[in-house]
């Protein structure tokens, strides 16, 4: 997939894992439901349209983590991170090769154990034929876990590891940022996007398990039991996880900018209150007629105090919120329909 990719003339800009992600929609829907279609059975999605929800989730994954690896390098360069840090080097790469590997192991080996000792193969058979069975065996562990996995690595990285690393690092604050945010606004909003990236999955992920049941018409489908409360247990957790590893993030970059500026005021301060002159004698100081010296001295303080932290404006807070919310509150009006 990688020596296919730089020769595709294609308008779009396609990197090697959604090639891999192509190959595999092209296995399952040419593969799979053409031998369907030829050995006389009804076509997966024919019975259950929502069922092409997957293979455009595996695309959406795939064309979204090859974004954010390019949103990344561009972060970086919008951010001024190599000129702010004395090893830039640090930053080379986003995701380590151990997480993704970690969890195309975790996935790899959850989906053939569930379908080889709790579904069992012969039930599998029995339910789809041998279609679903290479689908359960092949398709799903070798085709769209390592596609997923790579996607919740990527969500990590820029959730964890980025805001780590910029901590880490001991990245300083761009105070010629005409934003005032320090410079972060670049690192901010792509945090943001990955978080919605994952929403845009759980929403589809969402209507597709409850819309069987919830919607009529073409889109009913009634093969299979209702999702029930292990289902709505585990969609919870998944969203409280992927809010959770957000939150983190956005923690740790708050914290480093609320330091960043609390050192650089203690510095202010000390290199003020060095001066043995009677303008910086507090006893002294006459408030209603401060020396231009103190006048310079504030200029420099409100400099710091008026950089703002991520996140800091209203419109930020109300993205992320709206954000948060979305994912669940569609789950609590599906499973209720």
């Amino acid at each position: 997939m990688t020596r296919l990719a730089p020769t595709s003339r294609l308008p779009v800009d396609i990197g090697p894992l959604t090639w891999y992600a192509l190959a595999v929609v092209a296995v399952e829907l040419m593969g799979l439901q053409g031998y369907r279609l030829a050995t006389g059975q009804v076509l997966t999605f024919v019975q259950n349209p929502l069922w092409l929800l997957r293979p455009l989730v595996l695309l959406g994954a795939a064309l979204a983590t090859e974004n954010l690896y390019r949103r990344y390098d561009r972060a970086l360069e919008r951010s001024n991170i190599a000129e702010r840090v004395a090893d830039p080097d640090r930053f080379d790469g986003l995701v380590p090769d151990r997480l993704t590997a970690l969890l195309v192991a975790l996935g790899v080996g959850f989906t053939l154990v569930n379908a080889v000792g709790i579904l069992t193969i012969q039930q599998l058979y029995a339910a789809g034929g041998g279609t679903r069975v290479v689908r359960f065996l092949v398709v799903t562990p070798f085709g769209y876990v390592p596609v997923l996995a790579t996607f919740l690595a990527t969500y990590v990285a820029v959730e964890v590891v980025l805001p780590r690393r910029i901590a880490a690092a001991d990245v300083a604050l761009d105070y010629l940022d005409p934003e005032r945010l320090g410079g972060m606004r670049p690192v901010g909003e792509l945090v943001k996007l990955a978080y919605y990236y994952l929403m845009v999955g759980l929403v589809a992920y969402a209507v597709a398990t409850y819309g069987p049941y919830v919607l009529g018409g073409a889109f009913a489908y009634r093969a299979l039991d209702a999702p029930g409360l292990a289902v709505n247990a585990v969609f919870t957790a998944v969203w409280l996880l992927a809010v959770g590893v957000m939150a983190y993030g956005i923690y740790v970059l708050h914290q480093h900018m609320a330091r960043q500026k609390r050192e650089r005021l203690y510095e202010l301060d000390r290199r003020a209150r060095a001066h043995v002159d009677d303008p910086w004698d507090i006893r002294s100081f006459d408030a209603l007629d401060p020396p231009p010296e103190y006048q310079r001295y504030r200029k420099r303080v409100e400099l710091v105090t008026a950089t703002k932290e991520y996140p800091a404006t209203f419109t930020m807070w109300s993205q992320l919120v709206v954000g948060v919310m979305l994912p669940k509150a569609l789950q609590l009006v599906l499973a209720a329909a």
